[in-house]
């Protein structure tokens, strides 16, 4: 069981020889068995599973650890790298003054475009789903670090993005990260979920005109707001919401 070899694309042609099922209730237990897959005889080009049995706590979780090394990633980690684990890695980028889009009048500011100064971000990224929070300095967050709400349009108060039609990377990895910020950052803010997310006169709206007028990287930093969580309890929290969604 340690030397699992997983092929996703092969001329290597394979036999079905074992099945593994897995059972798991609502409350997140889990049950596995283990089934031979045999020749039906009347039909040999159909395979039947045979009756299982048990699998052990040990087998399974030596099989998960098996799984887990042989799709984990291998490369140089990125200094932005912040934490990485199966389907999920989180990762921060500095405060920039940057082009910036807006698009739209549901509550929003309609069309307009210019630099803006956006600050140090912290992303977290799953294959279906995204959260982005803010830092208030721009420096290397650690474990302790206080996260604020991002001040961003699309972001809701738990810190998802509305991912709309923005096409998402395939899968949350390292090589991904720079296509992650440009389908974050360049794209069309639309609408403000959290309309507390900033301390700002005028709120986030009147935040993004006057950056529009002037970037203004001060301003933009005093404006954000404190999120109650740690870059540590954030990912806890993003990590165990995915777990119970599959």
């Amino acid at each position: 069981m340690s030397n699992v070899r997983l092929l996703s694309s092969s001329d290597e042609t394979l036999q079905l020889k074992t099945a593994v099922l897995l059972y798991e209730s609502g409350r997140g237990s889990v049950y596995a068995t283990t089934h031979i897959v045999e020749v039906d005889a009347e039909m040999p080009s159909r395979s039947i599973i045979s009756a299982g049995t048990p699998m052990s706590r040990a087998s399974l979780s030596k099989f998960a650890k098996a799984v887990e090394a042989a799709t984990a990633y291998a490369g140089f980690v990125p200094e932005n790298l912040l934490y990485t684990a199966p389907n999920m890695m989180a990762w921060w980028a500095p405060a920039v003054v940057r082009k910036t889009w807006f698009k739209g009048d549901d509550g929003g500011i309609g069309n307009h475009d210019g630099l803006a100064a956006h600050p140090a971000l912290v992303f977290v990224a799953q294959p279906h789903s995204w959260h982005v929070f803010a830092l208030r300095d721009s420096v290397r967050p650690d474990l302790s670090t206080p996260l604020f709400h991002s001040p961003h349009f699309n972001v809701s108060p738990d810190g998802r993005i509305c991912v709309g039609n923005i096409k998402m990377p395939a899968a949350p990895s390292s090589d991904a990260i720079g296509q992650y910020e440009d389908a974050f950052y360049r794209s069309h803010f639309t609408h403000p979920n959290h309309a507390g997310a900033v301390k700002y006169r005028g709120g986030m709206r009147q935040l993004w005109l006057d950056q529009l007028e002037n970037a203004d990287a001060v301003a933009m930093r005093r404006a954000l707001k404190q999120a109650k969580a740690t870059l540590k309890t954030a990912i806890e929290r993003i990590a165990s919401s995915n777990r119970n969604e599959i």
